[in-house]
């Protein structure tokens, strides 16, 4: 018995997904679930055929990948923000066997060389189908679902992950957690993100619900944790700074049992507002190659601690390897598509240093900046620029430069106009040595960031 069909046969009626004011039970998301399935076999697919769904983050993204699940496929969820050309780069990369996408999105694929259907469709196309029920029995070492990692700067990588990677990371976050029954996780982060999915299989393998939002916005997170019984969401830093900049903001987060915070480094001021007024925040690291978060830290329960990333989960092992963070579980992926099998193993490529049990991320190596021989975290340096009153937000990148190797570039988003690049030098030199100060400073309107806040790197320089 798999995870929607336990569901099924002990909680029909709970409600699995909310969407809006609309609420589909476990049972309503079944049904839907059968019906694409047998659309999927009536079309040939069959098991380890790979299906690309590029659908909002909505109920039908679910049902579709639960669909996939249903009759052994692999779903291989993308996001709806991709051009027709990176469009043609992963489709090259996964030859998907069929592709499912919206009448809204299909003129992205006007010259897709593969299957496609439209989601509005699959119900025509199941009809009269004569199969009630396919032969797949689930396995643990099935790949289930290829996840495109964000990258923001190069093609993504494909990264296999199996029902038991699923099964593992849920298990860790339980024992977490602690799950209850009447959890309500708001899910915020796009289903094609390991964040986003992962949440909705914890819902289906412990029986609670999902508040289902397609798209991040502030002022509606909000409302949807103060007009519903919301008790835990998932949110990087830039998503959660954005929350409490609202009136009510504060409040509305302190009525939850957990926060979680990932997707990068979180400014020590942000956190130490977070522990000052008491919310409930949970660090959290991992990253898609380990099936979700692999560390874990409850900073109201350790504020001294609050600089770590956390502790390993049950189950994982974690050591430092000519300078990176290694990992090993159950719940490291398989492998990228088509490369080598990495036999459980992944080098996060992750700089940081370990003290007893607990890790400390220094920086992600390929955002480090050399210049004059010094090693530069820019993530240091944009947390000092948004500590300084009147800068909204910042971003830090190196520069070739024929001198120094490289060159310190800071874009800032300024709140107010009284600000200027002399005046926020002269902050930076009293918190920074003097080679992390930037060498120029420019004045953007925004910071461009994808779905999950991270910052865009390669559209800086078009701004």
């Amino acid at each position: 018995m798999h995870w929607l069909d336990f569901q099924i046969n002990n909680n029909p009626d709970k409600i699995f997904i909310r969407e809006g004011n609309k609420n589909h039970s476990y049972l309503d998301v079944y049904e839907m679930v059968k019906v694409y399935s047998r659309a999927l076999m009536k079309s040939g697919i069959k098991r380890n055929d790979k299906i690309m769904i590029c659908l909002p983050s909505r109920i039908e993204m679910v049902e579709t990948i639960l669909a996939c699940f249903e009759i052994g496929a692999i779903a291989v969820p993308i996001s709806i923000h991709m051009t027709s050309h990176e469009h043609k780069l992963i489709m090259d990369k996964i030859k998907p066997s069929l592709i499912i996408t919206n009448w809204q999105e299909k003129k992205s694929f006007s010259s897709c060389p593969f299957l496609l259907f439209c989601i509005e469709e699959l119900p025509n196309v199941a009809s009269g189908c004569s199969i009630m029920k396919n032969a797949y029995e689930h396995n643990n070492n099935d790949i289930c679902v290829i996840i495109l990692t964000s990258g923001t700067t190069s093609t993504p990588k494909a990264v296999q992950l199996t029902y038991g990677n699923f099964e593992m990371s849920c298990k860790n976050w339980n024992e977490f957690l602690l799950f209850e029954k009447q959890d309500q996780f708001l899910c915020c982060l796009p289903l094609n993100h390991i964040g986003g999915l992962a949440v909705i299989i914890r819902a289906l393998i412990y029986g609670f619900s999902v508040n289902l939002i397609s798209d991040f916005d502030a002022i509606n997170v909000n409302n949807a944790i103060a007009n519903n019984p919301v008790t835990i969401i998932s949110l990087v830093p830039t998503m959660l700074k954005r929350i409490l900049s609202l009136d009510g903001g504060l409040n509305s987060l302190k009525s939850l049992r957990y926060i979680l915070l990932g997707g990068g480094p979180s400014p020590e001021s942000l956190l130490d507002y977070c522990i000052e007024n008491h919310l409930p925040i949970v660090k959290v690291y991992g990253m898609t190659e380990t099936c979700s978060g692999t560390f874990g830290l409850k900073v109201l329960e350790e504020p001294h601690n609050k600089l770590y990333a956390g502790r390993p989960f049950s189950g994982i092992k974690a050591w430092i390897n000519n300078g990176t963070i290694h990992i090993s579980g159950d719940v490291v992926m398989v492998g990228y598509l088509d490369e080598e099998v990495i036999n459980g193993v992944h080098d996060s490529n992750d700089l940081g240093h370990i003290d007893n049990d607990l890790l400390f991320l220094d920086i992600r190596r390929k955002d480090l900046i050399v210049s004059g021989g010094e090693n530069i975290n820019p993530m240091e340096v944009e947390e000092q620029l948004i500590s300084i009153d009147g800068i909204l937000d910042s971003a830090v990148v190196g520069e070739e430069d024929e001198e120094w190797g490289q060159r310190v570039i800071a874009y800032v988003v300024f709140e107010t106009n009284e600000l200027n690049e002399t005046l926020i030098k002269n902050k930076l030199i009293e918190v920074l040595s003097k080679h992390k100060i930037p060498k120029k400073i420019i004045k953007v309107p925004l910071i461009p960031r994808n779905e999950l806040g991270k910052i865009i790197y390669g559209s800086l320089n078009s701004l």
